[in-house]
């Protein structure tokens, strides 16, 4: 009986060190390190954020900084973290500006983390070929951000985003701050996931919207 006892054990130590291995190995992903190594941020989701080609491609803190990540993990982001529901993101802070870009993420501290598998750098504006002329007006809650930490345009109260020609930030450094009123016109997307469009007018009331000189795109910055 002793002689079974002690197989059966051996038998079974295999598929039980397998199983102790999976639940503390690392998130498997491509990344030559460990993103749950990295800085740690937790905050309640706020809503999440249109690009103007009407990808979810980032969310607001209720505490203040945006979240960007890439957008074929916004449906696996959504449905961990709600709006209103708490999420940890494991990523890399812009050095000046309150943005991070997201390379892991869980519903709370302990659940297994999702390992998002790219750095997301948000190329360019172009909207959507869908869409439509879109106008709209409100007040700036906040810049909103590249993940290296410039400013592309606005984030309405609302959620609306409004993006701007690089090299154009400059001049309208005013309309797209905290609590300055905007509006804007150009092509974008509009329905229950939120507003985006890449404005081509814009001004501090719809009376007052004058064009926005195209402007060549400034060299991207390597990671």
């Amino acid at each position: 009986m002793r002689r079974r006892r002690l197989l059966l054990a051996i038998l079974l130590l295999p598929a039980g060190a397998a199983a102790q291995q999976r639940a503390t190995r690392s998130p498997a992903s491509d990344f030559w390190f460990d993103p749950t190594q990295l800085p740690a941020f937790t905050g309640i989701v706020e809503r999440y954020l249109l690009n103007p080609r009407g990808e979810t491609d980032a969310l607001l803190f209720r505490e203040g900084p945006q979240i960007v990540f890439p957008p074929e993990f916004g449906a696996a982001v959504r449905a961990a973290a709600p709006p209103g529901r708490p999420i940890v993101v494991w990523g890399i802070r812009a050095r000046h500006a309150p943005v991070i870009t997201m390379l892991a993420f869980a519903p709370d501290a302990e659940a297994a983390p999702v390992v998002v598998e790219r750095f997301y750098w948000r190329a360019g504006r172009d909207a959507a070929e869908q869409a439509a002329p879109l106008a709209v007006q409100g007040i700036v809650k906040a810049p909103y951000f590249a993940p290296q930490g410039e400013v592309t345009g606005a984030v309405l109260e609302d959620g609306t985003v409004v993006t701007v020609p690089p090299g154009s930030v400059e001049a309208l450094r005013d309309l797209l701050k905290a609590g300055a009123t905007l509006a804007a016109e150009g092509r974008g997307v509009a329905g229950e996931n939120g507003r985006a469009l890449a404005a081509d007018r814009i001004g501090a009331n719809p009376e007052a919207l004058r064009p926005i000189p195209a402007s060549p795109a400034p060299t991207s910055r390597q990671p």
